[in-house]
Order: structure tokens, then C-alpha cells, then sequence
């Protein structure tokens, strides 16, 4: 055999990973100079931290410390740093989350490879670098895949820990969490589960000592979360931005209220908005979600079940005995199922505030169950064992429950979609011929035959995803230009002494926007929802008299009762009848354009207000 030929076959693992991880940088990097400020609010913070660099600390909205933003800041401190260096471009501030994407990657296959095998890693390095709501959260302003990444790093360690016996490795895990903690809060601690059973069920000793040092870990995972909440919080308030979204100008009250507990309590109007559909166990599968997401969610779930006693497959209770769970395999598989398996219960039946892209989070757990579960199901395929017949089972439900979905689809690109029935159809007959093979009397699947055919049923599932998210970055069209010329040019030279360009009554609306735009801070009366009590009307005199502020958008009275509740009127609305009163309107041909972010506000110029 040529000697070519030899180093292809040896390193053929490496090879394909370091093709995934290209694809994982395509998918990633394509167009990324179209994006534009995908996030215009978090986009105004980074530009205020470049701004009034001493104000970082505190992570705020505007570059004049009125007011905070709704995260913690070590994410944005990233972004920040990636600005300084690459300049203030849209692109510059994804380029963090894009480099956490691709990382992310390579550290599914490096938690999967050890323990399952190269295959196994293989596929889950594929199924992350290829999942479409992971995808596109990579190439969001938002810091979702910073965490993911730092939770991974975090779980990488901890399974290191369990192998060295290591109580220092393990508390670099919860530093890794604590970390995460200050990207951007409890969802963090998605991973803590799996951490914690890694090390209690992947150590020698006695139970006592194990308990002993997740005693500190915790404590070590505490210290480092709060450090900067607490830090911030011993700030006098007149000496620091108000913290925004918080409810009491705290971060205590930040962490428990608007990250905390309102994802857990029920917001009606929420899931109609976002469309995250309505709460219940098929909620994963429904159209949106599922066409980010949920694509090859049953091959793992099915994939579960091989671990089961194979003489008692009927009976759940034995799926740990079976799997030796105190191997390095076992810690891995419960550590990503104790990673997936709650945050699905949460985002099927929450009433909670949350966001398609947050199930970015638990890509990477689902991608390694995948890998895991695939291999292992067509090892058993090959044994004459009942849980051999997993293999099928799963890629037939799979490929029918994708074909029930593409009936949504089908009228908007049938050619597309068409041929993807087609191969999913050819998935299913495949299957077919795998049953056969085990059926068949007096015969044994045939090792090779049954590894082409069970590759090829597989790879037509896989097939949806891949051009899901091919199809979501090549059609990208360069972002639609914010600057409105005559808005911004009016405000600019009426406002050259001023702190403020403008006040709006939220960050929400198109504040931000206009801060990117003119690289002038934007007052944000009520914060991010609008909802924020900061300023008095004791307050608004001064304000204008020493050149604070001059203007502000209003909605006009005839507006909307629930358009003006969404962005905090309720809260606000004495400032705003000060304003209305005080202020003088001005005329819309000074500034106004049809059809903008801002076509249902009133401007108003209080320069004689005080």
C-alpha cells in the first residue's frame, strides 16, 4: 500500500474532524461582513465601554453612565476587546461568538472521542457544527455562544477531574461556571447537574469526602458568580449607572427578577410573540422550534434506550447497571443526559420568558447523545440483541417525523424540499433492508453491506439540518442600512452641547439604533423594557436645564393602549405628561421619514422647558 495511502488511513479521523471543523467555519464565517449590528442594544454598550472606557465595570448602556444593560458584562468585555482590536464593525462584535461556535466543536468530539470512540465524536462534532438554531446563534450580537462554550470547557474539566481523582481540577470547573455565570446568568448553571454527578459517581473514596469537596466546589462556584454582583452592588447608587431591568437598582435584584425568576413565571403574552408556541410535551416539535432544533431530537432520545438491560429491555430501571456508570462512559452519558434531558422538560412546559436561540445552550449535549446513541445502536444491530433493533426503529420514526414536517414547507421551495422527501424516503427503504438483513433466516448482517446501508439511512437525516443552516447563510443579504440621514443629521447639530443625543423611553425601540449610528450616547428613560424607575419629575427641570437632554421621543396619545404598556408608559408616564406639557412638538417636516423604527413617535425639543 503506498505510503500515502497509509497516513490516509491512520489519520483519518483527524482528517475528517479537521473538515468538519472547516464546514463549522463556513457555515460560521459566510457573509458574517453582511451582518451588519445584528444587536443594536448590546452594540451600544460595547460602544459605550470604548467610549468611557472607566465605566466598563459596570457595564453600561450609554457611554454617559445613565443607565445599564439587562446581562452581565465578561461577554461584552469580549466583545468590547474584539472592537478595540478589529475596530467598532458589526462583524468585529459577532467574531467572539463565531470563535466560541467553531471551539465549541472541537470540544464535543474531544468529551465524546475518549470514552465512545472516534466515530462517535466524529458525528457529534457534526450534528453541533450543522444544528441550525447553533448555527445561528454563532452569528448573533448576543453572547449565547460564549457560555456554551465556557460550559463545555467546564464539563471537559470536570470529566478530567473524575479521571485524576483531581479536587483542583474540579474546582476550575466551577470557576469555568462562574464565569459563564457573568456572560449571562442561571443559564449558566444548566451544566452544574452534570458536573456535580460527574465527580460524585466518577471518584474513588468515601462518600463523606466526595461530598466534603463539592461542598467547596459550590462555595468556590458561588464566590466567583456573585463576585461581580456584589462588587457593583457595594457601589453607592449616585456613583454608578442604574441597573437596568432590575427592578431595585441592584444586581442582586437583576440576577433574581429579570434573570431568575421571570423565566419561570407565567407571561402570557410571551410565547404568542416569539413564537415558541404554546406549553406542553410536543411543543419541540412544533414548526418553529423543531426546524431549528428538533430535527434529529428523536434518534437521540431513541438512542437512550440501548443502554437498557438487553435481557430486560422492558425495564427502565436497569439502563444505569447496564451502561456501568461509574466507567468514564457512563459519568459521559448521564453528564449529557442530566444536561438535556431537564432543560427539555423546561422548554416544553415553561410559561417562562425565553427565546428560540436559547436552545442553542443544549445543542451540544443533544449532538453527543446523537453520536453516542448512533454508534452504539448499530454495534447492537450487529448482535443479536432486541435493542438491535433500535437502529431502525429510530432512523424510520426520525425520517417520517421530518417528512410530516416538510408539509410546511413544501410550498415555498418545493424543488428543494422535493428532493429532500426524496432521500428521506430512500432513508426509510434502507432501514427496510437493514430489518431484512435481520430477519432474514439463516443469515447474519453482513458487516460491510450493513455499514453502508445504515451510513446512508443516517446521512439522509442528516441531510434537512445541513441545508437548513447552508440555506439561512448563503441567502444572507447585506443588512439594511439604520442611518436615517435626515433624523440623525437634525438631531446631531441641535444637540452638539448636550450629553445626550435624545431621550426615547426605551432601549427596546430604536435608542440604539441611533447611538451606533451617530456614536452618541441615547438616554434610555425607562432601560430596556421601558419599565425602569429612574428619573423623578423633580428631576426634569435640571436635566434640561443643564443640557442633559433636549429632546425626546413620545408616543402620541392615540397610540395603542397595549403599544404603549410594552414599552413602560405605565411606569413612566408622569415624565412623559411633563414632557408633553412642558415640551414644545417639533414639526414633523423637520425631521420626520415614513416608514422608519420611529414613524409613531412624536419628537419634542424641551429647551425652554426648565
Amino acid at each position: 500500500m503506498p505510503k500515502n495511502n497509509i497516513r490516509l488511513t491512520k489519520y483519518w479521523a483527524e482528517i475528517t474532524l479537521a473538515g468538519i471543523i472547516g464546514l463549522a467555519c463556513f457555515l460560521n464565517l459566510w457573509n458574517l461582513w453582511y451582518a451588519g449590528f445584528e444587536n443594536p442594544y448590546y452594540a451600544a454598550a460595547v460602544q459605550a465601554m470604548l467610549t468611557n472606557p472607566p465605566l466598563a465595570f459596570f457595564n453600561p448602556y450609554d457611554a454617559a453612565g445613565f443607565v445599564t444593560i439587562d446581562k452581565p458584562p465578561v461577554g461584552l468585555w469580549v466583545q468590547a476587546a474584539s472592537a478595540a482590536l478589529f475596530g467598532f464593525h458589526g462583524w468585529a462584535l459577532i467574531l467572539p461568538q463565531v470563535l466560541a461556535g467553531i471551539g465549541s466543536v472541537f470540544l464535543i468530539y474531544l468529551i465524546i472521542e475518549r470514552p465512545f470512540g472516534k466515530p462517535a465524536g466524529l458525528i457529534a462534532a457534526f450534528i453541533l457544527a450543522t444544528t441550525p438554531v447553533f448555527v445561528t446563534t454563532s452569528r448573533m450580537g448576543t453572547m449565547d455562544l460564549q457560555l456554551i462554550f465556557v460550559v463545555l470547557l467546564a464539563l471537559w474539566v470536570a470529566l478530567k477531574a473524575a479521571r485524576a481523582q483531581s479536587l483542583s481540577l474540579l474546582l476550575v470547573s466551577m470557576v469555568l461556571v462562574g464565569i459563564a455565570f457573568n456572560i449571562k446568568m442561571i443559564q449558566a448553571f444548566v451544566v452544574v447537574p452534570a458536573i456535580i454527578a460527574v465527580y460524585l459517581l466518577g471518584t474513588t473514596g468515601s462518600l463523606r469526602r466526595k461530598l466534603s469537596h463539592l461542598a467547596l466546589a459550590v462555595l468556590v462556584l458561588a464566590a466567583v458568580s456573585l463576585s461581580w454582583a456584589l462588587a457593583v452592588d457595594a457601589v453607592p447608587a449616585d456613583q454608578r449607572p442604574y441597573i437596568g431591568t432590575s427592578g431595585d437598582n441592584s444586581i442582586m435584584g437583576l440576577i433574581l427578577g429579570h434573570n431568575g425568576e421571570e423565566a419561570f413565571v407565567i407571561d402570557e403574552n410571551v410565547w404568542k410573540l416569539d413564537g415558541i408556541g404554546n406549553p406542553g410535551p410536543l411543543r419541540l416539535i412544533e414548526y418553529n422550534l423543531y426546524v431549528e432544533f428538533s430535527w434529529l431530537l428523536l434518534l437521540a432520545l431513541i438512542g437512550l434506550f440501548v443502554w437498557c438491560d438487553r435481557r430486560h429491555f422492558s425495564h427502565a430501571l436497569t439502563c444505569l447497571k447496564s451502561s456501568d456508570r461509574f466507567s468514564e462512559k457512563g459519568i459521559t452519558l448521564i453528564a449529557l443526559s442530566l444536561w438535556l434531558l431537564p432543560a427539555l422538560v423546561y422548554f416544553s412546559f415553561t410559561h417562562g420568558n425565553w427565546l428560540a436561540y436559547y436552545l442553542a445552550t443544549i445543542a451540544p449535549p443533544l449532538a453527543g447523545l446523537i453520536g453516542i446513541g448512533v454508534v452504539e445502536m448499530y454495534t447492537n444491530y450487529l448482535k443479536d440483541s432486541v435493542t438491535g433493533w433500535l437502529l431502525v426503529v429510530a432512523i424510520i420514526v426520525t425520517a417520517l417525523l421530518q417528512i410530516f414536517i416538510f408539509r410546511k414547507i413544501w410550498i415555498y421551495n418545493p424543488e428543494i424540499y422535493g428532493v429532500l422527501l426524496i432521500l428521506l424516503a430512500g432513508g426509510i427503504f434502507c432501514s427496510i433492508l437493514l430489518a431484512w438483513q435481520r430477519i432474514k433466516p439463516g443469515t447474519n448482517p453482513s458487516v460491510r453491506k450493513s455499514t453502508v446501508i445504515a451510513g446512508i439511512a443516517v446521512m439522509t437525516l442528516l441531510v434537512a439540518p445541513v441545508v437548513w443552516s447552508g440555506l439561512s447563510v448563503i441567502e444572507l443579504h447585506p443588512a439594511a442600512n439604520s442611518t436615517d440621514s435626515k433624523l440623525e443629521g437634525f438631531l446631531v447639530s441641535h444637540s452638539e452641547n448636550t450629553t445626550f443625543l435624545a431621550a426615547v423611553p426605551s432601549s427596546f425601540d430604536f435608542g440604539s439604533s441611533l447611538s451606533v449610528d451617530t456614536g452618541k450616547p441615547v438616554m434610555a428613560v425607562g432601560g430596556y423594557f421601558g419599565t425602569d424607575r429612574i428619573l423623578s419629575i423633580d428631576q426634569m427641570p435640571g436635566l434640561v436645564k443643564n443640557r442633559t437632554v433636549r429632546y425626546f421621543f413620545l408616543l402620541p396619545e392615540n397610540t395603542s393602549i397595549n403599544y404603549r404598556m410594552a414599552r413602560g408608559y405605565g411606569e413612566n408616564a408622569a415624565i412623559y405628561s411633563w414632557v408633553e406639557d412642558h415640551c414644545m412638538l417639533v414639526p414633523d417636516t423637520d425631521w420626520r421619514r415614513k416608514s422608519t423604527d420611529y414613524s409613531l413617535y412624536n419628537l419634542y425639543d424641551c429647551i425652554g422647558a426648565a
